[in-house]
């Protein structure tokens, strides 16, 4: 797992994969960069990474600092892309191919079915358009299949009148990195709310001196939402699983090779 920098986001997020790995008996590694790195390192790095036969998957947290090329995660070959971050694996993902769908966007379509929502012909509206989860989630929920089928609008920073789409919803997912931005007011009665964010909110009452919270505000959703997953504990929770689960299969595909 390489990090870049010092995102606190990223920080809870590698905690959690190296915990939850370590239970796992899966080895996790995390190679730490500096924010000030630049291109040209990340990318010898995710090479000799790459190039490492010890190494069976690849992770590169995100967001990178403004200095680093976001295609720099298109060094990470297709069989150790358990996130699905490179182009090649994104491309293979669009055209329907095999190949290892991302770990949240995934996470999402877990945690809906373990909750017994039907996709296939829902109106799923999604905050939040980035490569790690808004664009790829789409990709998923648009495949025609049980777990997919369904009428996807992506909302962002640009779209007018946001809480107009985000009513229209049967499935909301949040996924724009702002701490409680969707309020109780902006989703209709019976809809299910899936909130990606993680956020560190400054809290000199909590222990730590800060509290981690999504992006949506969980406590104005009850008695509102049919379904709203919570952070933590939702969906990250199931993102990490997922990871360790996609790990282990590059891992099988490998030994088939040896």
């Amino acid at each position: 797992m390489l990090c870049v920098g010092d995102d606190p986001a990223s920080k809870i997020y590698s905690a959690n994969i190296e915990r939850a790995g370590g239970g796992a008996g899966i080895a996790v590694e995390v190679v730490g960069l500096p924010a000030d790195a630049g291109t040209a390192l990340v990318a010898r790095t995710l090479a000799g990474l790459a190039d490492d036969l010890r190494v069976h998957a690849i992770i590169v947290q995100q967001p990178l600092p403004g200095g680093v090329s976001p295609s720099v995660v298109d060094g990470i070959p297709p069989a150790k892309d358990v996130d699905c971050a490179a182009a090649a694996s994104l491309g293979l993902l669009a055209r329907g191919a095999e190949a290892f769908a991302p770990c949240t966007p995934l996470a999402v379509i877990e945690a809906l079915a373990a909750a017994a929502v039907p996709i296939e012909g829902a109106h799923v509206v999604i905050v939040g358009r980035s490569a790690v989860v808004g664009r790829p989630l789409a990709l998923l929920l648009l495949r025609k299949c049980e777990r997919g089928n369904a009428t996807v609008t992506v909302c962002h920073t640009g779209t007018p009148d946001l809480t107009r789409h985000t009513l229209a919803a049967d499935i909301l997912v949040a996924a724009m990195g702002r701490p409680e931005a969707i309020r109780g007011s902006m989703v209709r009665e019976g809809a299910v709310v899936v909130d990606v964010g993680v956020n560190r909110v400054d809290d000199p009452a909590a222990e730590r001196g800060f509290r981690v919270v999504g992006d949506v505000a969980f406590d104005e959703m009850l008695g509102r939402a049919a379904v709203v997953t919570p952070v933590p504990g939702g969906v990250g929770a199931l993102t990490t699983a997922i990871l360790l689960r996609n790990t282990v299969r590059a891992a099988e595909a490998r030994a088939r090779q040896a």
